[in-house]
């Protein structure tokens, strides 16, 4: 859509531009100093969040009771390389995740919390990559804009059982064909937001909503929307009017995003799924997948998701976060632990010390930090004492090595960070002397994640989902 926008400087010159530009809905966010670094120079990360916000809408999309509250029914991480490409990275809803502040909730409760600025706190926390900018469009926007652009064209495949689930949803009123589907605003957004009838569930909600963006991309960009001045028109009024983007997002910034749009093919557009996976029973979990107190989640692997997000963060490795899976050399009950809690969350720091002596570290009594509150992990050692150190990293993943002359010698201090999770720590492979811990702790190995297949906007629009 920011694609027409340049455009039509070209047509209307920087006046228009700027008369559009400042139609686009700003929020002021607040995010604090604690974020990951900046990522390599020409590097940028837009985080993308279509919300189920009803705003606009009347009556419509209430299957059942009201909806009151806004939620990120979709959220995705737009990663624009500074070679060129740009990764579509989508994150399911249903994620297990730390929402700094409000311990552990699904990923798209965050907005629901504590607005965009505390889903951004969020993503960051998770990923440690720095989020540049936000945009987010609400159920009546992303109509608005499939009208504007004249419809999109999808493709379903039939089901392997010859069901009609995929063709036919109560839920999102959802009603199609096997094969293409020629959609406008009301169809597209049904489309999108099935869930219920598709074998793989949100996964392959997650599927279709790659495809549609694919489309929706390949189409904006074509010949025929953009030589079209009422098409044209059409399109930017809708765009500017539906979308919403943080107040550090500058018309310049909004110029330079577009320039890169329009210069860009879809073969250059990746879309890829973090690696999650349904709970085992080995982590908790009832005959069905679901949590006690969290249902129907998805659990991502820490060692999994680091080395899925490690191409992405655009910058060099930092040399304490330089080993994603550090080799120990001390028999972890030989490593003497003083947990603190950095992250401002009721009883974790007990909770971790617990599943620590469990793996069996030597842990002493819980302890609050008073340095303020930590996104990432660290683990602060006494100089000489870096092999310990190691052997505690490697239990907590995503951790990071500080070296700390106030840590007495012999001991090593855990500051949890927000983005810590009690389930993430596992026993590190030590020398002879490390206990049994795995017969406590599940080994980072335990859980079955696997990333999706990256596919390209062109390989996506032009093959079908269910």
């Amino acid at each position: 859509m920011l694609s027409a926008l340049i455009l039509l400087t070209t047509v209307g010159g920087w006046t228009a531009y700027e008369y559009f530009g400042g139609q686009i809905h700003r929020i002021r966010l607040g995010l604090g100093d604690d974020r990951p670094a900046d990522a390599a120079s020409g590097t940028r990360n837009y985080l993308l969040v279509g919300s189920d916000s009803r705003a606009g809408t009347g009556d419509e999309y209430q299957s059942q009771e009201a909806v009151t509250d806004e939620r990120s029914d979709t959220t995705m991480l737009a990663h624009l390389d500074a070679d060129g490409t740009t990764t579509m990275v989508s994150f399911p809803r249903d994620t297990l995740v730390r929402i700094p502040g409000h311990g552990r909730a699904k990923l798209n409760s965050a907005i629901t919390l504590g607005g965009p600025s505390l889903l951004i706190r969020t993503i960051e926390s998770l990923t440690d990559i720095k989020i540049d900018h936000y945009v987010s469009i609400d159920l009546a926007g992303f109509k608005a804009m499939t009208d504007a652009l004249g419809g999109v064209t999808v493709c379903v495949k039939q089901l392997p059982n010859g069901s009609k689930s995929n063709l036919y949803d109560p839920w999102s009123q959802w009603r199609g064909k096997v094969g293409d589907n020629r959609l406008n605003g009301e169809q597209a957004l049904a489309f999108v937001r099935q869930r219920h009838g598709l074998p793989d569930n949100d996964f392959d909600r997650i599927r279709r909503q790659q495809q549609f963006i694919g489309a929706v991309f390949t189409q904006a960009t074509s010949t025929g929307v953009l030589a079209n001045p009422v098409r044209l028109e059409s399109l930017v009024h809708a765009a500017t009017g539906a979308l919403t983007v943080d107040d550090g997002t500058s018309i310049n910034d909004l110029r330079a995003l577009a320039t890169r749009l329009r210069g860009m093919s879809a073969d250059q557009i990746r879309f890829e799924t973090i690696p999650v996976h349904t709970p085992t029973p080995a982590e908790g979990a009832n005959a069905i997948g679901e949590l006690p107190r969290f249902g129907a989640v998805q659990l991502y692997d820490p060692i999994a998701l680091e080395k899925f997000l490690g191409p992405l963060r655009g910058r060099p490795v930092r040399p304490a976060a330089r080993s994603a899976s550090p080799s120990p050399s001390v028999p972890v009950s030989e490593v003497k632990v003083d947990v603190y809690n950095g992250a401002g969350v009721s009883g974790l720091a007990g909770s971790a010390a617990a599943r620590l002596t469990r793996a069996g570290f030597q842990v002493g009594s819980p302890r609050t930090w008073s340095h303020g509150t930590l996104t990432a992990s660290q683990v602060r050692y006494h100089p000489g004492d870096a092999a310990a150190a190691r052997t505690l990293q490697a239990a907590v993943p995503g951790s990071r090595l500080q070296e700390d002359t106030a840590v007495p010698a012999g001991r090593v201090h855990l500051v949890l960070g927000t983005s810590f999770t009690v389930s993430a720590v596992v026993a590190p492979s030590t020398p002879a002397g490390g206990g049994s811990a795995a017969d406590a702790v599940p080994s980072a190995a335990a859980a079955p994640s696997a990333p999706s297949a990256p596919e390209t906007a062109s390989e996506i629009t032009t093959g079908c989902t269910y």
